[in-house]
């Protein structure tokens, strides 16, 4: 059985992002995640796995898009189910590998017996409730329970673990073979008309105190007769564990979005599903976008950002120190990744166009753990990307490259930002590199980006339209951290 909640059945899985832990680490996907699994593994783990694995249809998308507006309209339901699923991690600790054959047979009666009664509660749910979805997927999930669950199958599962439960009233049999020995041991069932042939079949009653050695031989006996039952109920117990993990992992996703708009609505912020549109497309509309990391660090309102743009393939982010650029990257990037895994984006409203695969460079800090200069880690970095680029790819720059002087950083930056456009590769770039900036100044398909700066010095946080400035008014946090602190020491 399978739940297709995720993808469309004979549907490909998408290819995980080449670069995940970059990714995670520069757009700060950790604090989204963490709110999205509220302490729960599981969730967090089937989120990561969807984010990095950006879809690249529409249609794969809107399969995703419709399973979760159902998810939504119907939380308790989909929150019921999923608890049902997750009881697996409980029984999987109580019932650890057994020593002993006898053990391992009633651990697999008795695992049966628990997910069997699992699967009754899924049906029970499906029969409440499956009027309540709309969806493609979860119809078929829940037609599915229903027509594999019968009555008659629960009923069937009942007497036959109710008839294996007691390991001391089993009817086994064998026959002779080569030199009087045992052989074909064979676990029998116990039908109609047992009884009466029981009584009038010889018998033999052991003292169990009197005659251990006989005790022994017939449980040694018994492990041969019902070794192959044992294997065939794990067989079954392990099958029913991997249809639990499989609908528990597919379930956690839409949890996980669940959660997170939940506390987005906490919050006051916006969340919207986002309108993707065709890999050829270099058109995008945001309104209200912001960094739900960010938010989910303040736990309050942050500013958000507008802009529509039509055929660009290249946007320069430039302005003040501290004024908002990296946070707009971030919330760029998050978006993204967001609407090509199927989630609700952090904005009033979010149009943009698939993108193969999603990249990022942000500066980095120098550490003990670099082996050469920042220009060579950064390099190094970028060749990593190279080796995965394609057209119809997406790259994000934070300031890159300005481990060097600017005339060197710019050169680089350029040469590196020209080959990527003309490659059909759409490029965010936030930078300081003044003398790179202004190469575009003119050029087609390109949109410049400015954080405003008010004339008292004070950052709003909004990226506009902007042409780039010769200044990123450093000035300005020298007064306000060294001028403004040694005035408040002299006080």
């Amino acid at each position: 059985m399978r739940a297709h909640l995720m993808y469309r059945e004979n549907d490909a899985k998408a290819k995980a992002s080449p670069t995940g832990l970059t990714l995670k680490s520069d757009l700060e996907l950790g604090r989204l995640l963490e709110a999205m699994a509220d302490g729960d593994k599981a969730i967090y783990a089937a989120c990561e796995d969807a984010l990095l694995r950006p879809l690249q249809s529409l249609e794969a998308i809107k399969y995703r898009h419709d399973t979760l507006a159902d998810a939504m309209k119907n939380r308790d339901a989909v929150r019921r189910m999923y608890i049902i699923t997750a009881q697996l991690d409980n029984i999987q600790t109580y019932y650890m590998s057994p020593s002993r054959m006898a053990e391992a047979f009633q651990m697999s009666v008795e695992l049966l017996r628990i997910y069997t009664k699992f699967l009754k509660d899924l049906r029970e749910v499906a029969d409440r409730r499956m009027q309540d979805f709309s969806s493609e997927a979860f119809k078929n999930l829940f037609e599915m329970l229903r027509r594999e669950l019968s009555d008659e199958y629960f009923a069937e599962v009942a007497s036959f673990t109710d008839e294996l439960k007691n390991l001391d009233n089993l009817l086994i049999s064998a026959r002779l073979g080569s030199n009087l020995q045992s052989v074909d041991y064979t676990l029998r069932r116990k039908e109609k008309g047992f009884w009466l042939r029981w009584k009038l079949t010889p018998a033999i009653t052991i003292n169990v105190e009197k005659d251990p050695e006989a005790v022994s031989d017939l449980i040694m006996r018994r492990d041969r007769a019902t070794s192959e039952a044992t294997s065939i109920l794990k067989q079954a117990a392990k099958y029913l564990e991997d249809f639990f993990n499989m609908l528990r992992g597919e379930l956690a996703f839409y949890v996980g979005c669940i959660n997170l708009t939940e506390r987005m609505q906490e919050y006051g912020l916006p969340v919207c599903m986002p309108e993707p549109q065709p890999h050829d497309s270099w058109d995008r509309i945001w309104t209200g976008l912001y960094d739900v990391s960010l938010a989910l660090t303040k736990e309050s309102a942050v500013v958000g950002n507008d802009l529509a743009a039509s055929d660009t393939r290249l946007y320069i982010i430039t302005g003040a120190n501290q004024g908002g650029k990296s946070t707009f990257l971030r919330s760029m990037g998050q978006a993204q990744l967001m609407m090509q895994c199927g989630m609700p984006v952090g904005a009033e409203r979010f149009k943009a166009p698939l993108r193969r695969a999603l990249f990022t460079h942000f500066k980095k800090e120098e550490d003990n753990y670099m082996k050469s200069g920042r220009l060579d880690e950064e390099l190094k970095r970028l060749s990593v990307i190279a080796d995965h680029l394609e057209p119809g790819a997406m790259v994000l720059f934070n300031e890159s490259l300005t481990s060097t002087n600017e005339r060197e950083g710019s050169e680089i930056c350029y040469q590196i930002t020209q080959a990527l456009i003309e490659s059909d590769i759409e490029v965010f770039s936030v930078t300081h590199l003044y003398a790179f900036a202004i190469r575009y100044l003119g050029a087609e398909k390109t949109r410049f980006l400015l954080a405003e700066r008010r004339e008292d010095s004070e950052r709003t946080f909004k990226i506009l339209p902007g042409e780039p400035l010769k200044t990123a008014y450093g000035e300005d946090l020298y007064n306000q951290i060294f001028v403004r602190g040694m005035a408040a020491l002299a006080d």
